[in-house]
Order: structure tokens, then C-alpha cells, then sequence
């Protein structure tokens, strides 16, 4: 695809971690780029999520997991660990645990699924405790990657444009651009990334609804002695996975980085007053990590992550509008796959690739 020019332009609509990567991949391919914001970059689930780049547990998603590191690697202004921290999870009995990590031994053997003694990792866990360690979890501050990629972007000639509405333009059965501020804005493409509003940018009429919001709180606190794992409830895997997230749930996990720790996590299917959350999500996580008991938060936040109906992302051009394509519905593993995620659509979109089988948006129709 190339405009009359030579190089095509490109609109995107959403500065999350897949907006933002297509966009720099993009500009690094020489398409002319502009990005669309409504809010601010990372201003949703790419910045207000709990902060780990972790296994999806799914081998459908482990390929681009592994692609997303390598693309971290890459990614000046981001520092991810150079190992990582390791995940933790934790159950007061061990049968279900070494059932998980038999079954984890079976399916994804990469994760090195291992029983362990927790307080001999970690000190600061309540006595007591099953755990099972895997081997995957880079803590990481949330949004970084994001405006990392935002800024690589920016450096290769896109033009980002925050606090700016869009929504694609699409006449006799083709998008011509976006319509921002009033607007009329042509564009060879344009590639919707906007997370749980994927799917009301895409169609106004909301008959087309593969991806919905599932809302998390996350707590931030700082404690003088904080896990160096990434700490997790065993069953926080299931649930993160499921389309049908438990209402009015939430599971403990613990997530430091830069010295700050989240604290989490819940499935939601309505938006939550996250300060109300806090005193459940800090007494939950004492029966694990008993110095949060002590702990004063230093803020809470929510974010809405974008679910789709089997729990795995839409990549590819909507059917029926040549044009218009989608990159979106990445669950809690937008950090964790994202920018590769972002690479296919941006290979398919210039013609350089196709999108098949279980990521493909045709498989909702």
C-alpha cells in the first residue's frame, strides 16, 4: 500500500503500547504518521496497569511475548531487567500448587515451574505459605515503555497528537482518513489501537463487540523491604485469562519497581471508584505480605483493560471497509505482547505479511 507520493500515510487512533509501537515501527518503515490521542500518551491500561512484562501462560501469545522482549531490548529511554525478577505465586495449600505447576511443567515448559518453600525466597511473605516460582516477570514502571516507543516515534518524523479526539473516516466501503476536531484528515489507512474503545471507534453502532472493559485497581505503596519477585495468588492466571471475569473479584499480587510497589488486582466489568478499593485490596494482600498491614498508600488507580472474547488480541484489516485495520483486545498482556502485536499489523498493513488464524479480527467477523 502506498499513497499516490510514494510513502503512505498512516492514522492511528490510540497512544497506548500498541498504538505507540505501530506507530514508531511505522515512521521506521517511512509511512507518514499521525497519532491520535483523546487523553494523553499511555494515559489507560498502558500506563496504569500493575508494571510486569510476564508469560501469558497462552502458546498462541508466547511467540509474541518473546518477540516483545527482543523489541524491548531495542527500545532506548526503557530499562528492562536483564533477567527477570521471577513470579511467585502463592496459595495456602500446596496440592493445587503442584497440580499447576505439573500442568505449567506440561504445557509451558519455558516457565520452569518449580515448588518452592516462599519464605526462603522471600523473607517478608506470612508463614505458611505454598508457593510454585516460575521462571518469566521484568517489574517495570508503568507507561515507560509506552512513551518510550511514543518518542521513538516522534524521533523517525510521526506526529503525535494528544488530547485530540478521532474517530476514521469511512466512505463507500473504504477508510479516507479520520475526523478530528471537525475535521476531515486523509490517510492511506488508519489503524485503531484504542483498547476496550476498540470496538465503538471501529462501529458506532456497537453491533460489533468482540472486546470489552475488565477493570482493574492497582494501590501503589513503598515498603522497606518489598518482594523481589513479582508475587502473585495462584488463580490470578485463570482469571486474567477469562472473558467471563469474576465480578466484583480480586486476587492479591505485588508488583515492585523503582523502588515503588502495586498492589492488586481486580476483575471488574464496571468501572470502580479505585479509592474504595483500597482498604479490601491492602487486607487481602497482609494475609500475604504482612508489612502492607503497616503500609500507608500512596495512591490507588484503575484502568480498564481490554478483554476480548477468547482472551486473545485482534490484529488485521476489518472485513468489508479496505483500510480500516485493528490492533487490539490484548487483556492484561498488552505490555507483555503489544509491540509485537503491533509488528504484524504494521508487516500486514504494508503489504509485507499476513495475520491468520487465532489473532486474526475476522475470526469475530
Amino acid at each position: 500500500m502506498s499513497a499516490a507520493g510514494g510513502s503512505p500515510e498512516v492514522a492511528v487512533i490510540g497512544g497506548g503500547i500498541v498504538g505507540c509501537a505501530a506507530a514508531a515501527l511505522l515512521a521506521e518503515a517511512g509511512a507518514r504518521v499521525h497519532v491520535y490521542e483523546r487523553g494523553e500518551v499511555a494515559g489507560a491500561a498502558s500506563g496504569r496497569n500493575s508494571g510486569v512484562v510476564q508469560h501469558p501462560f497462552d502458546p498462541v501469545l508466547a511467540a509474541l511475548h518473546d518477540e516483545t522482549i527482543e523489541l524491548y531490548r531495542t527500545l532506548e529511554g526503557f530499562d528492562l531487567p536483564a533477567e527477570p525478577a521471577g513470579v511467585l505465586m502463592l496459595a495456602t495449600e500446596r496440592e493445587p500448587l503442584a497440580q499447576l505447576a505439573a500442568e505449567l511443567r506440561r504445557d509451558v515448559p519455558v516457565l520452569r515451574a518449580e515448588l518452592v518453600e516462599p519464605r526462603e525466597l522471600e523473607s517478608a511473605l506470612a508463614p505458611g505459605l505454598a508457593g510454585c516460582r516460575l521462571d518469566t516477570g521484568f517489574p517495570v514502571r508503568p507507561a515507560a515503555a509506552a512513551r518510550a516507543f511514543a518518542r521513538r516515534a516522534q524521533a523517525h518524523g510521526a506526529v503525535l497528537n494528544e488530547q485530540e479526539l478521532a474517530w476514521p473516516w469511512v466512505e463507500s466501503g473504504r477508510a479516507r482518513g479520520v475526523i478530528a476536531g471537525g475535521i476531515r484528515r486523509p490517510a492511506d489507512a488508519v489503524l485503531v489501537a484504542a483498547g476496550p474503545w476498540t470496538p465503538e471507534v471501529v462501529d458506532t453502532t456497537r453491533a460489533w463487540q468482540p472486546i470489552g472493559a475488565v477493570w482493574g485497581v492497582v494501590v501503589e505503596v513503598e515498603l522497606p523491604d518489598p518482594p523481589r519477585h513479582v508475587v502473585e495468588e495462584a488463580g490470578v492466571e485463570a482469571v486474567a485469562t477469562a472473558a467471563d471475569a469474576v465480578a466484583g473479584g480480586s486476587v492479591f499480587s505485588a508488583v515492585t519497581a523503582a523502588g515503588l510497589t502495586a498492589v492488586g488486582s481486580t476483575f471488574l466489568r464496571t468501572k470502580p471508584d479505585a479509592d474504595a478499593w483500597v482498604d479490601a485490596l491492602m487486607t487481602r494482600g497482609g494475609r500475604f505480605l504482612p508489612a502492607l498491614a503497616g503500609a500507608s498508600p500512596l495512591g490507588a488507580r484503575a484502568c480498564a483493560r481490554p478483554q476480548s472474547a477468547d482472551g486473545r488480541p485482534l490484529l488485521g484489516e476489518i472485513g468489508g471497509i479496505d483500510g480500516l485495520w485493528v490492533a487490539a483486545g490484548h487483556g492484561p498482556w498488552g505490555i507483555s505482547t503489544g509491540p509485537a502485536s503491533a509488528r504484524l499489523v504494521v508487516d500486514a498493513l504494508l503489504g509485507r505479511g499476513e495475520i491468520s488464524g487465532p489473532l486474526a479480527v475476522h475470526r469475530f467477523g
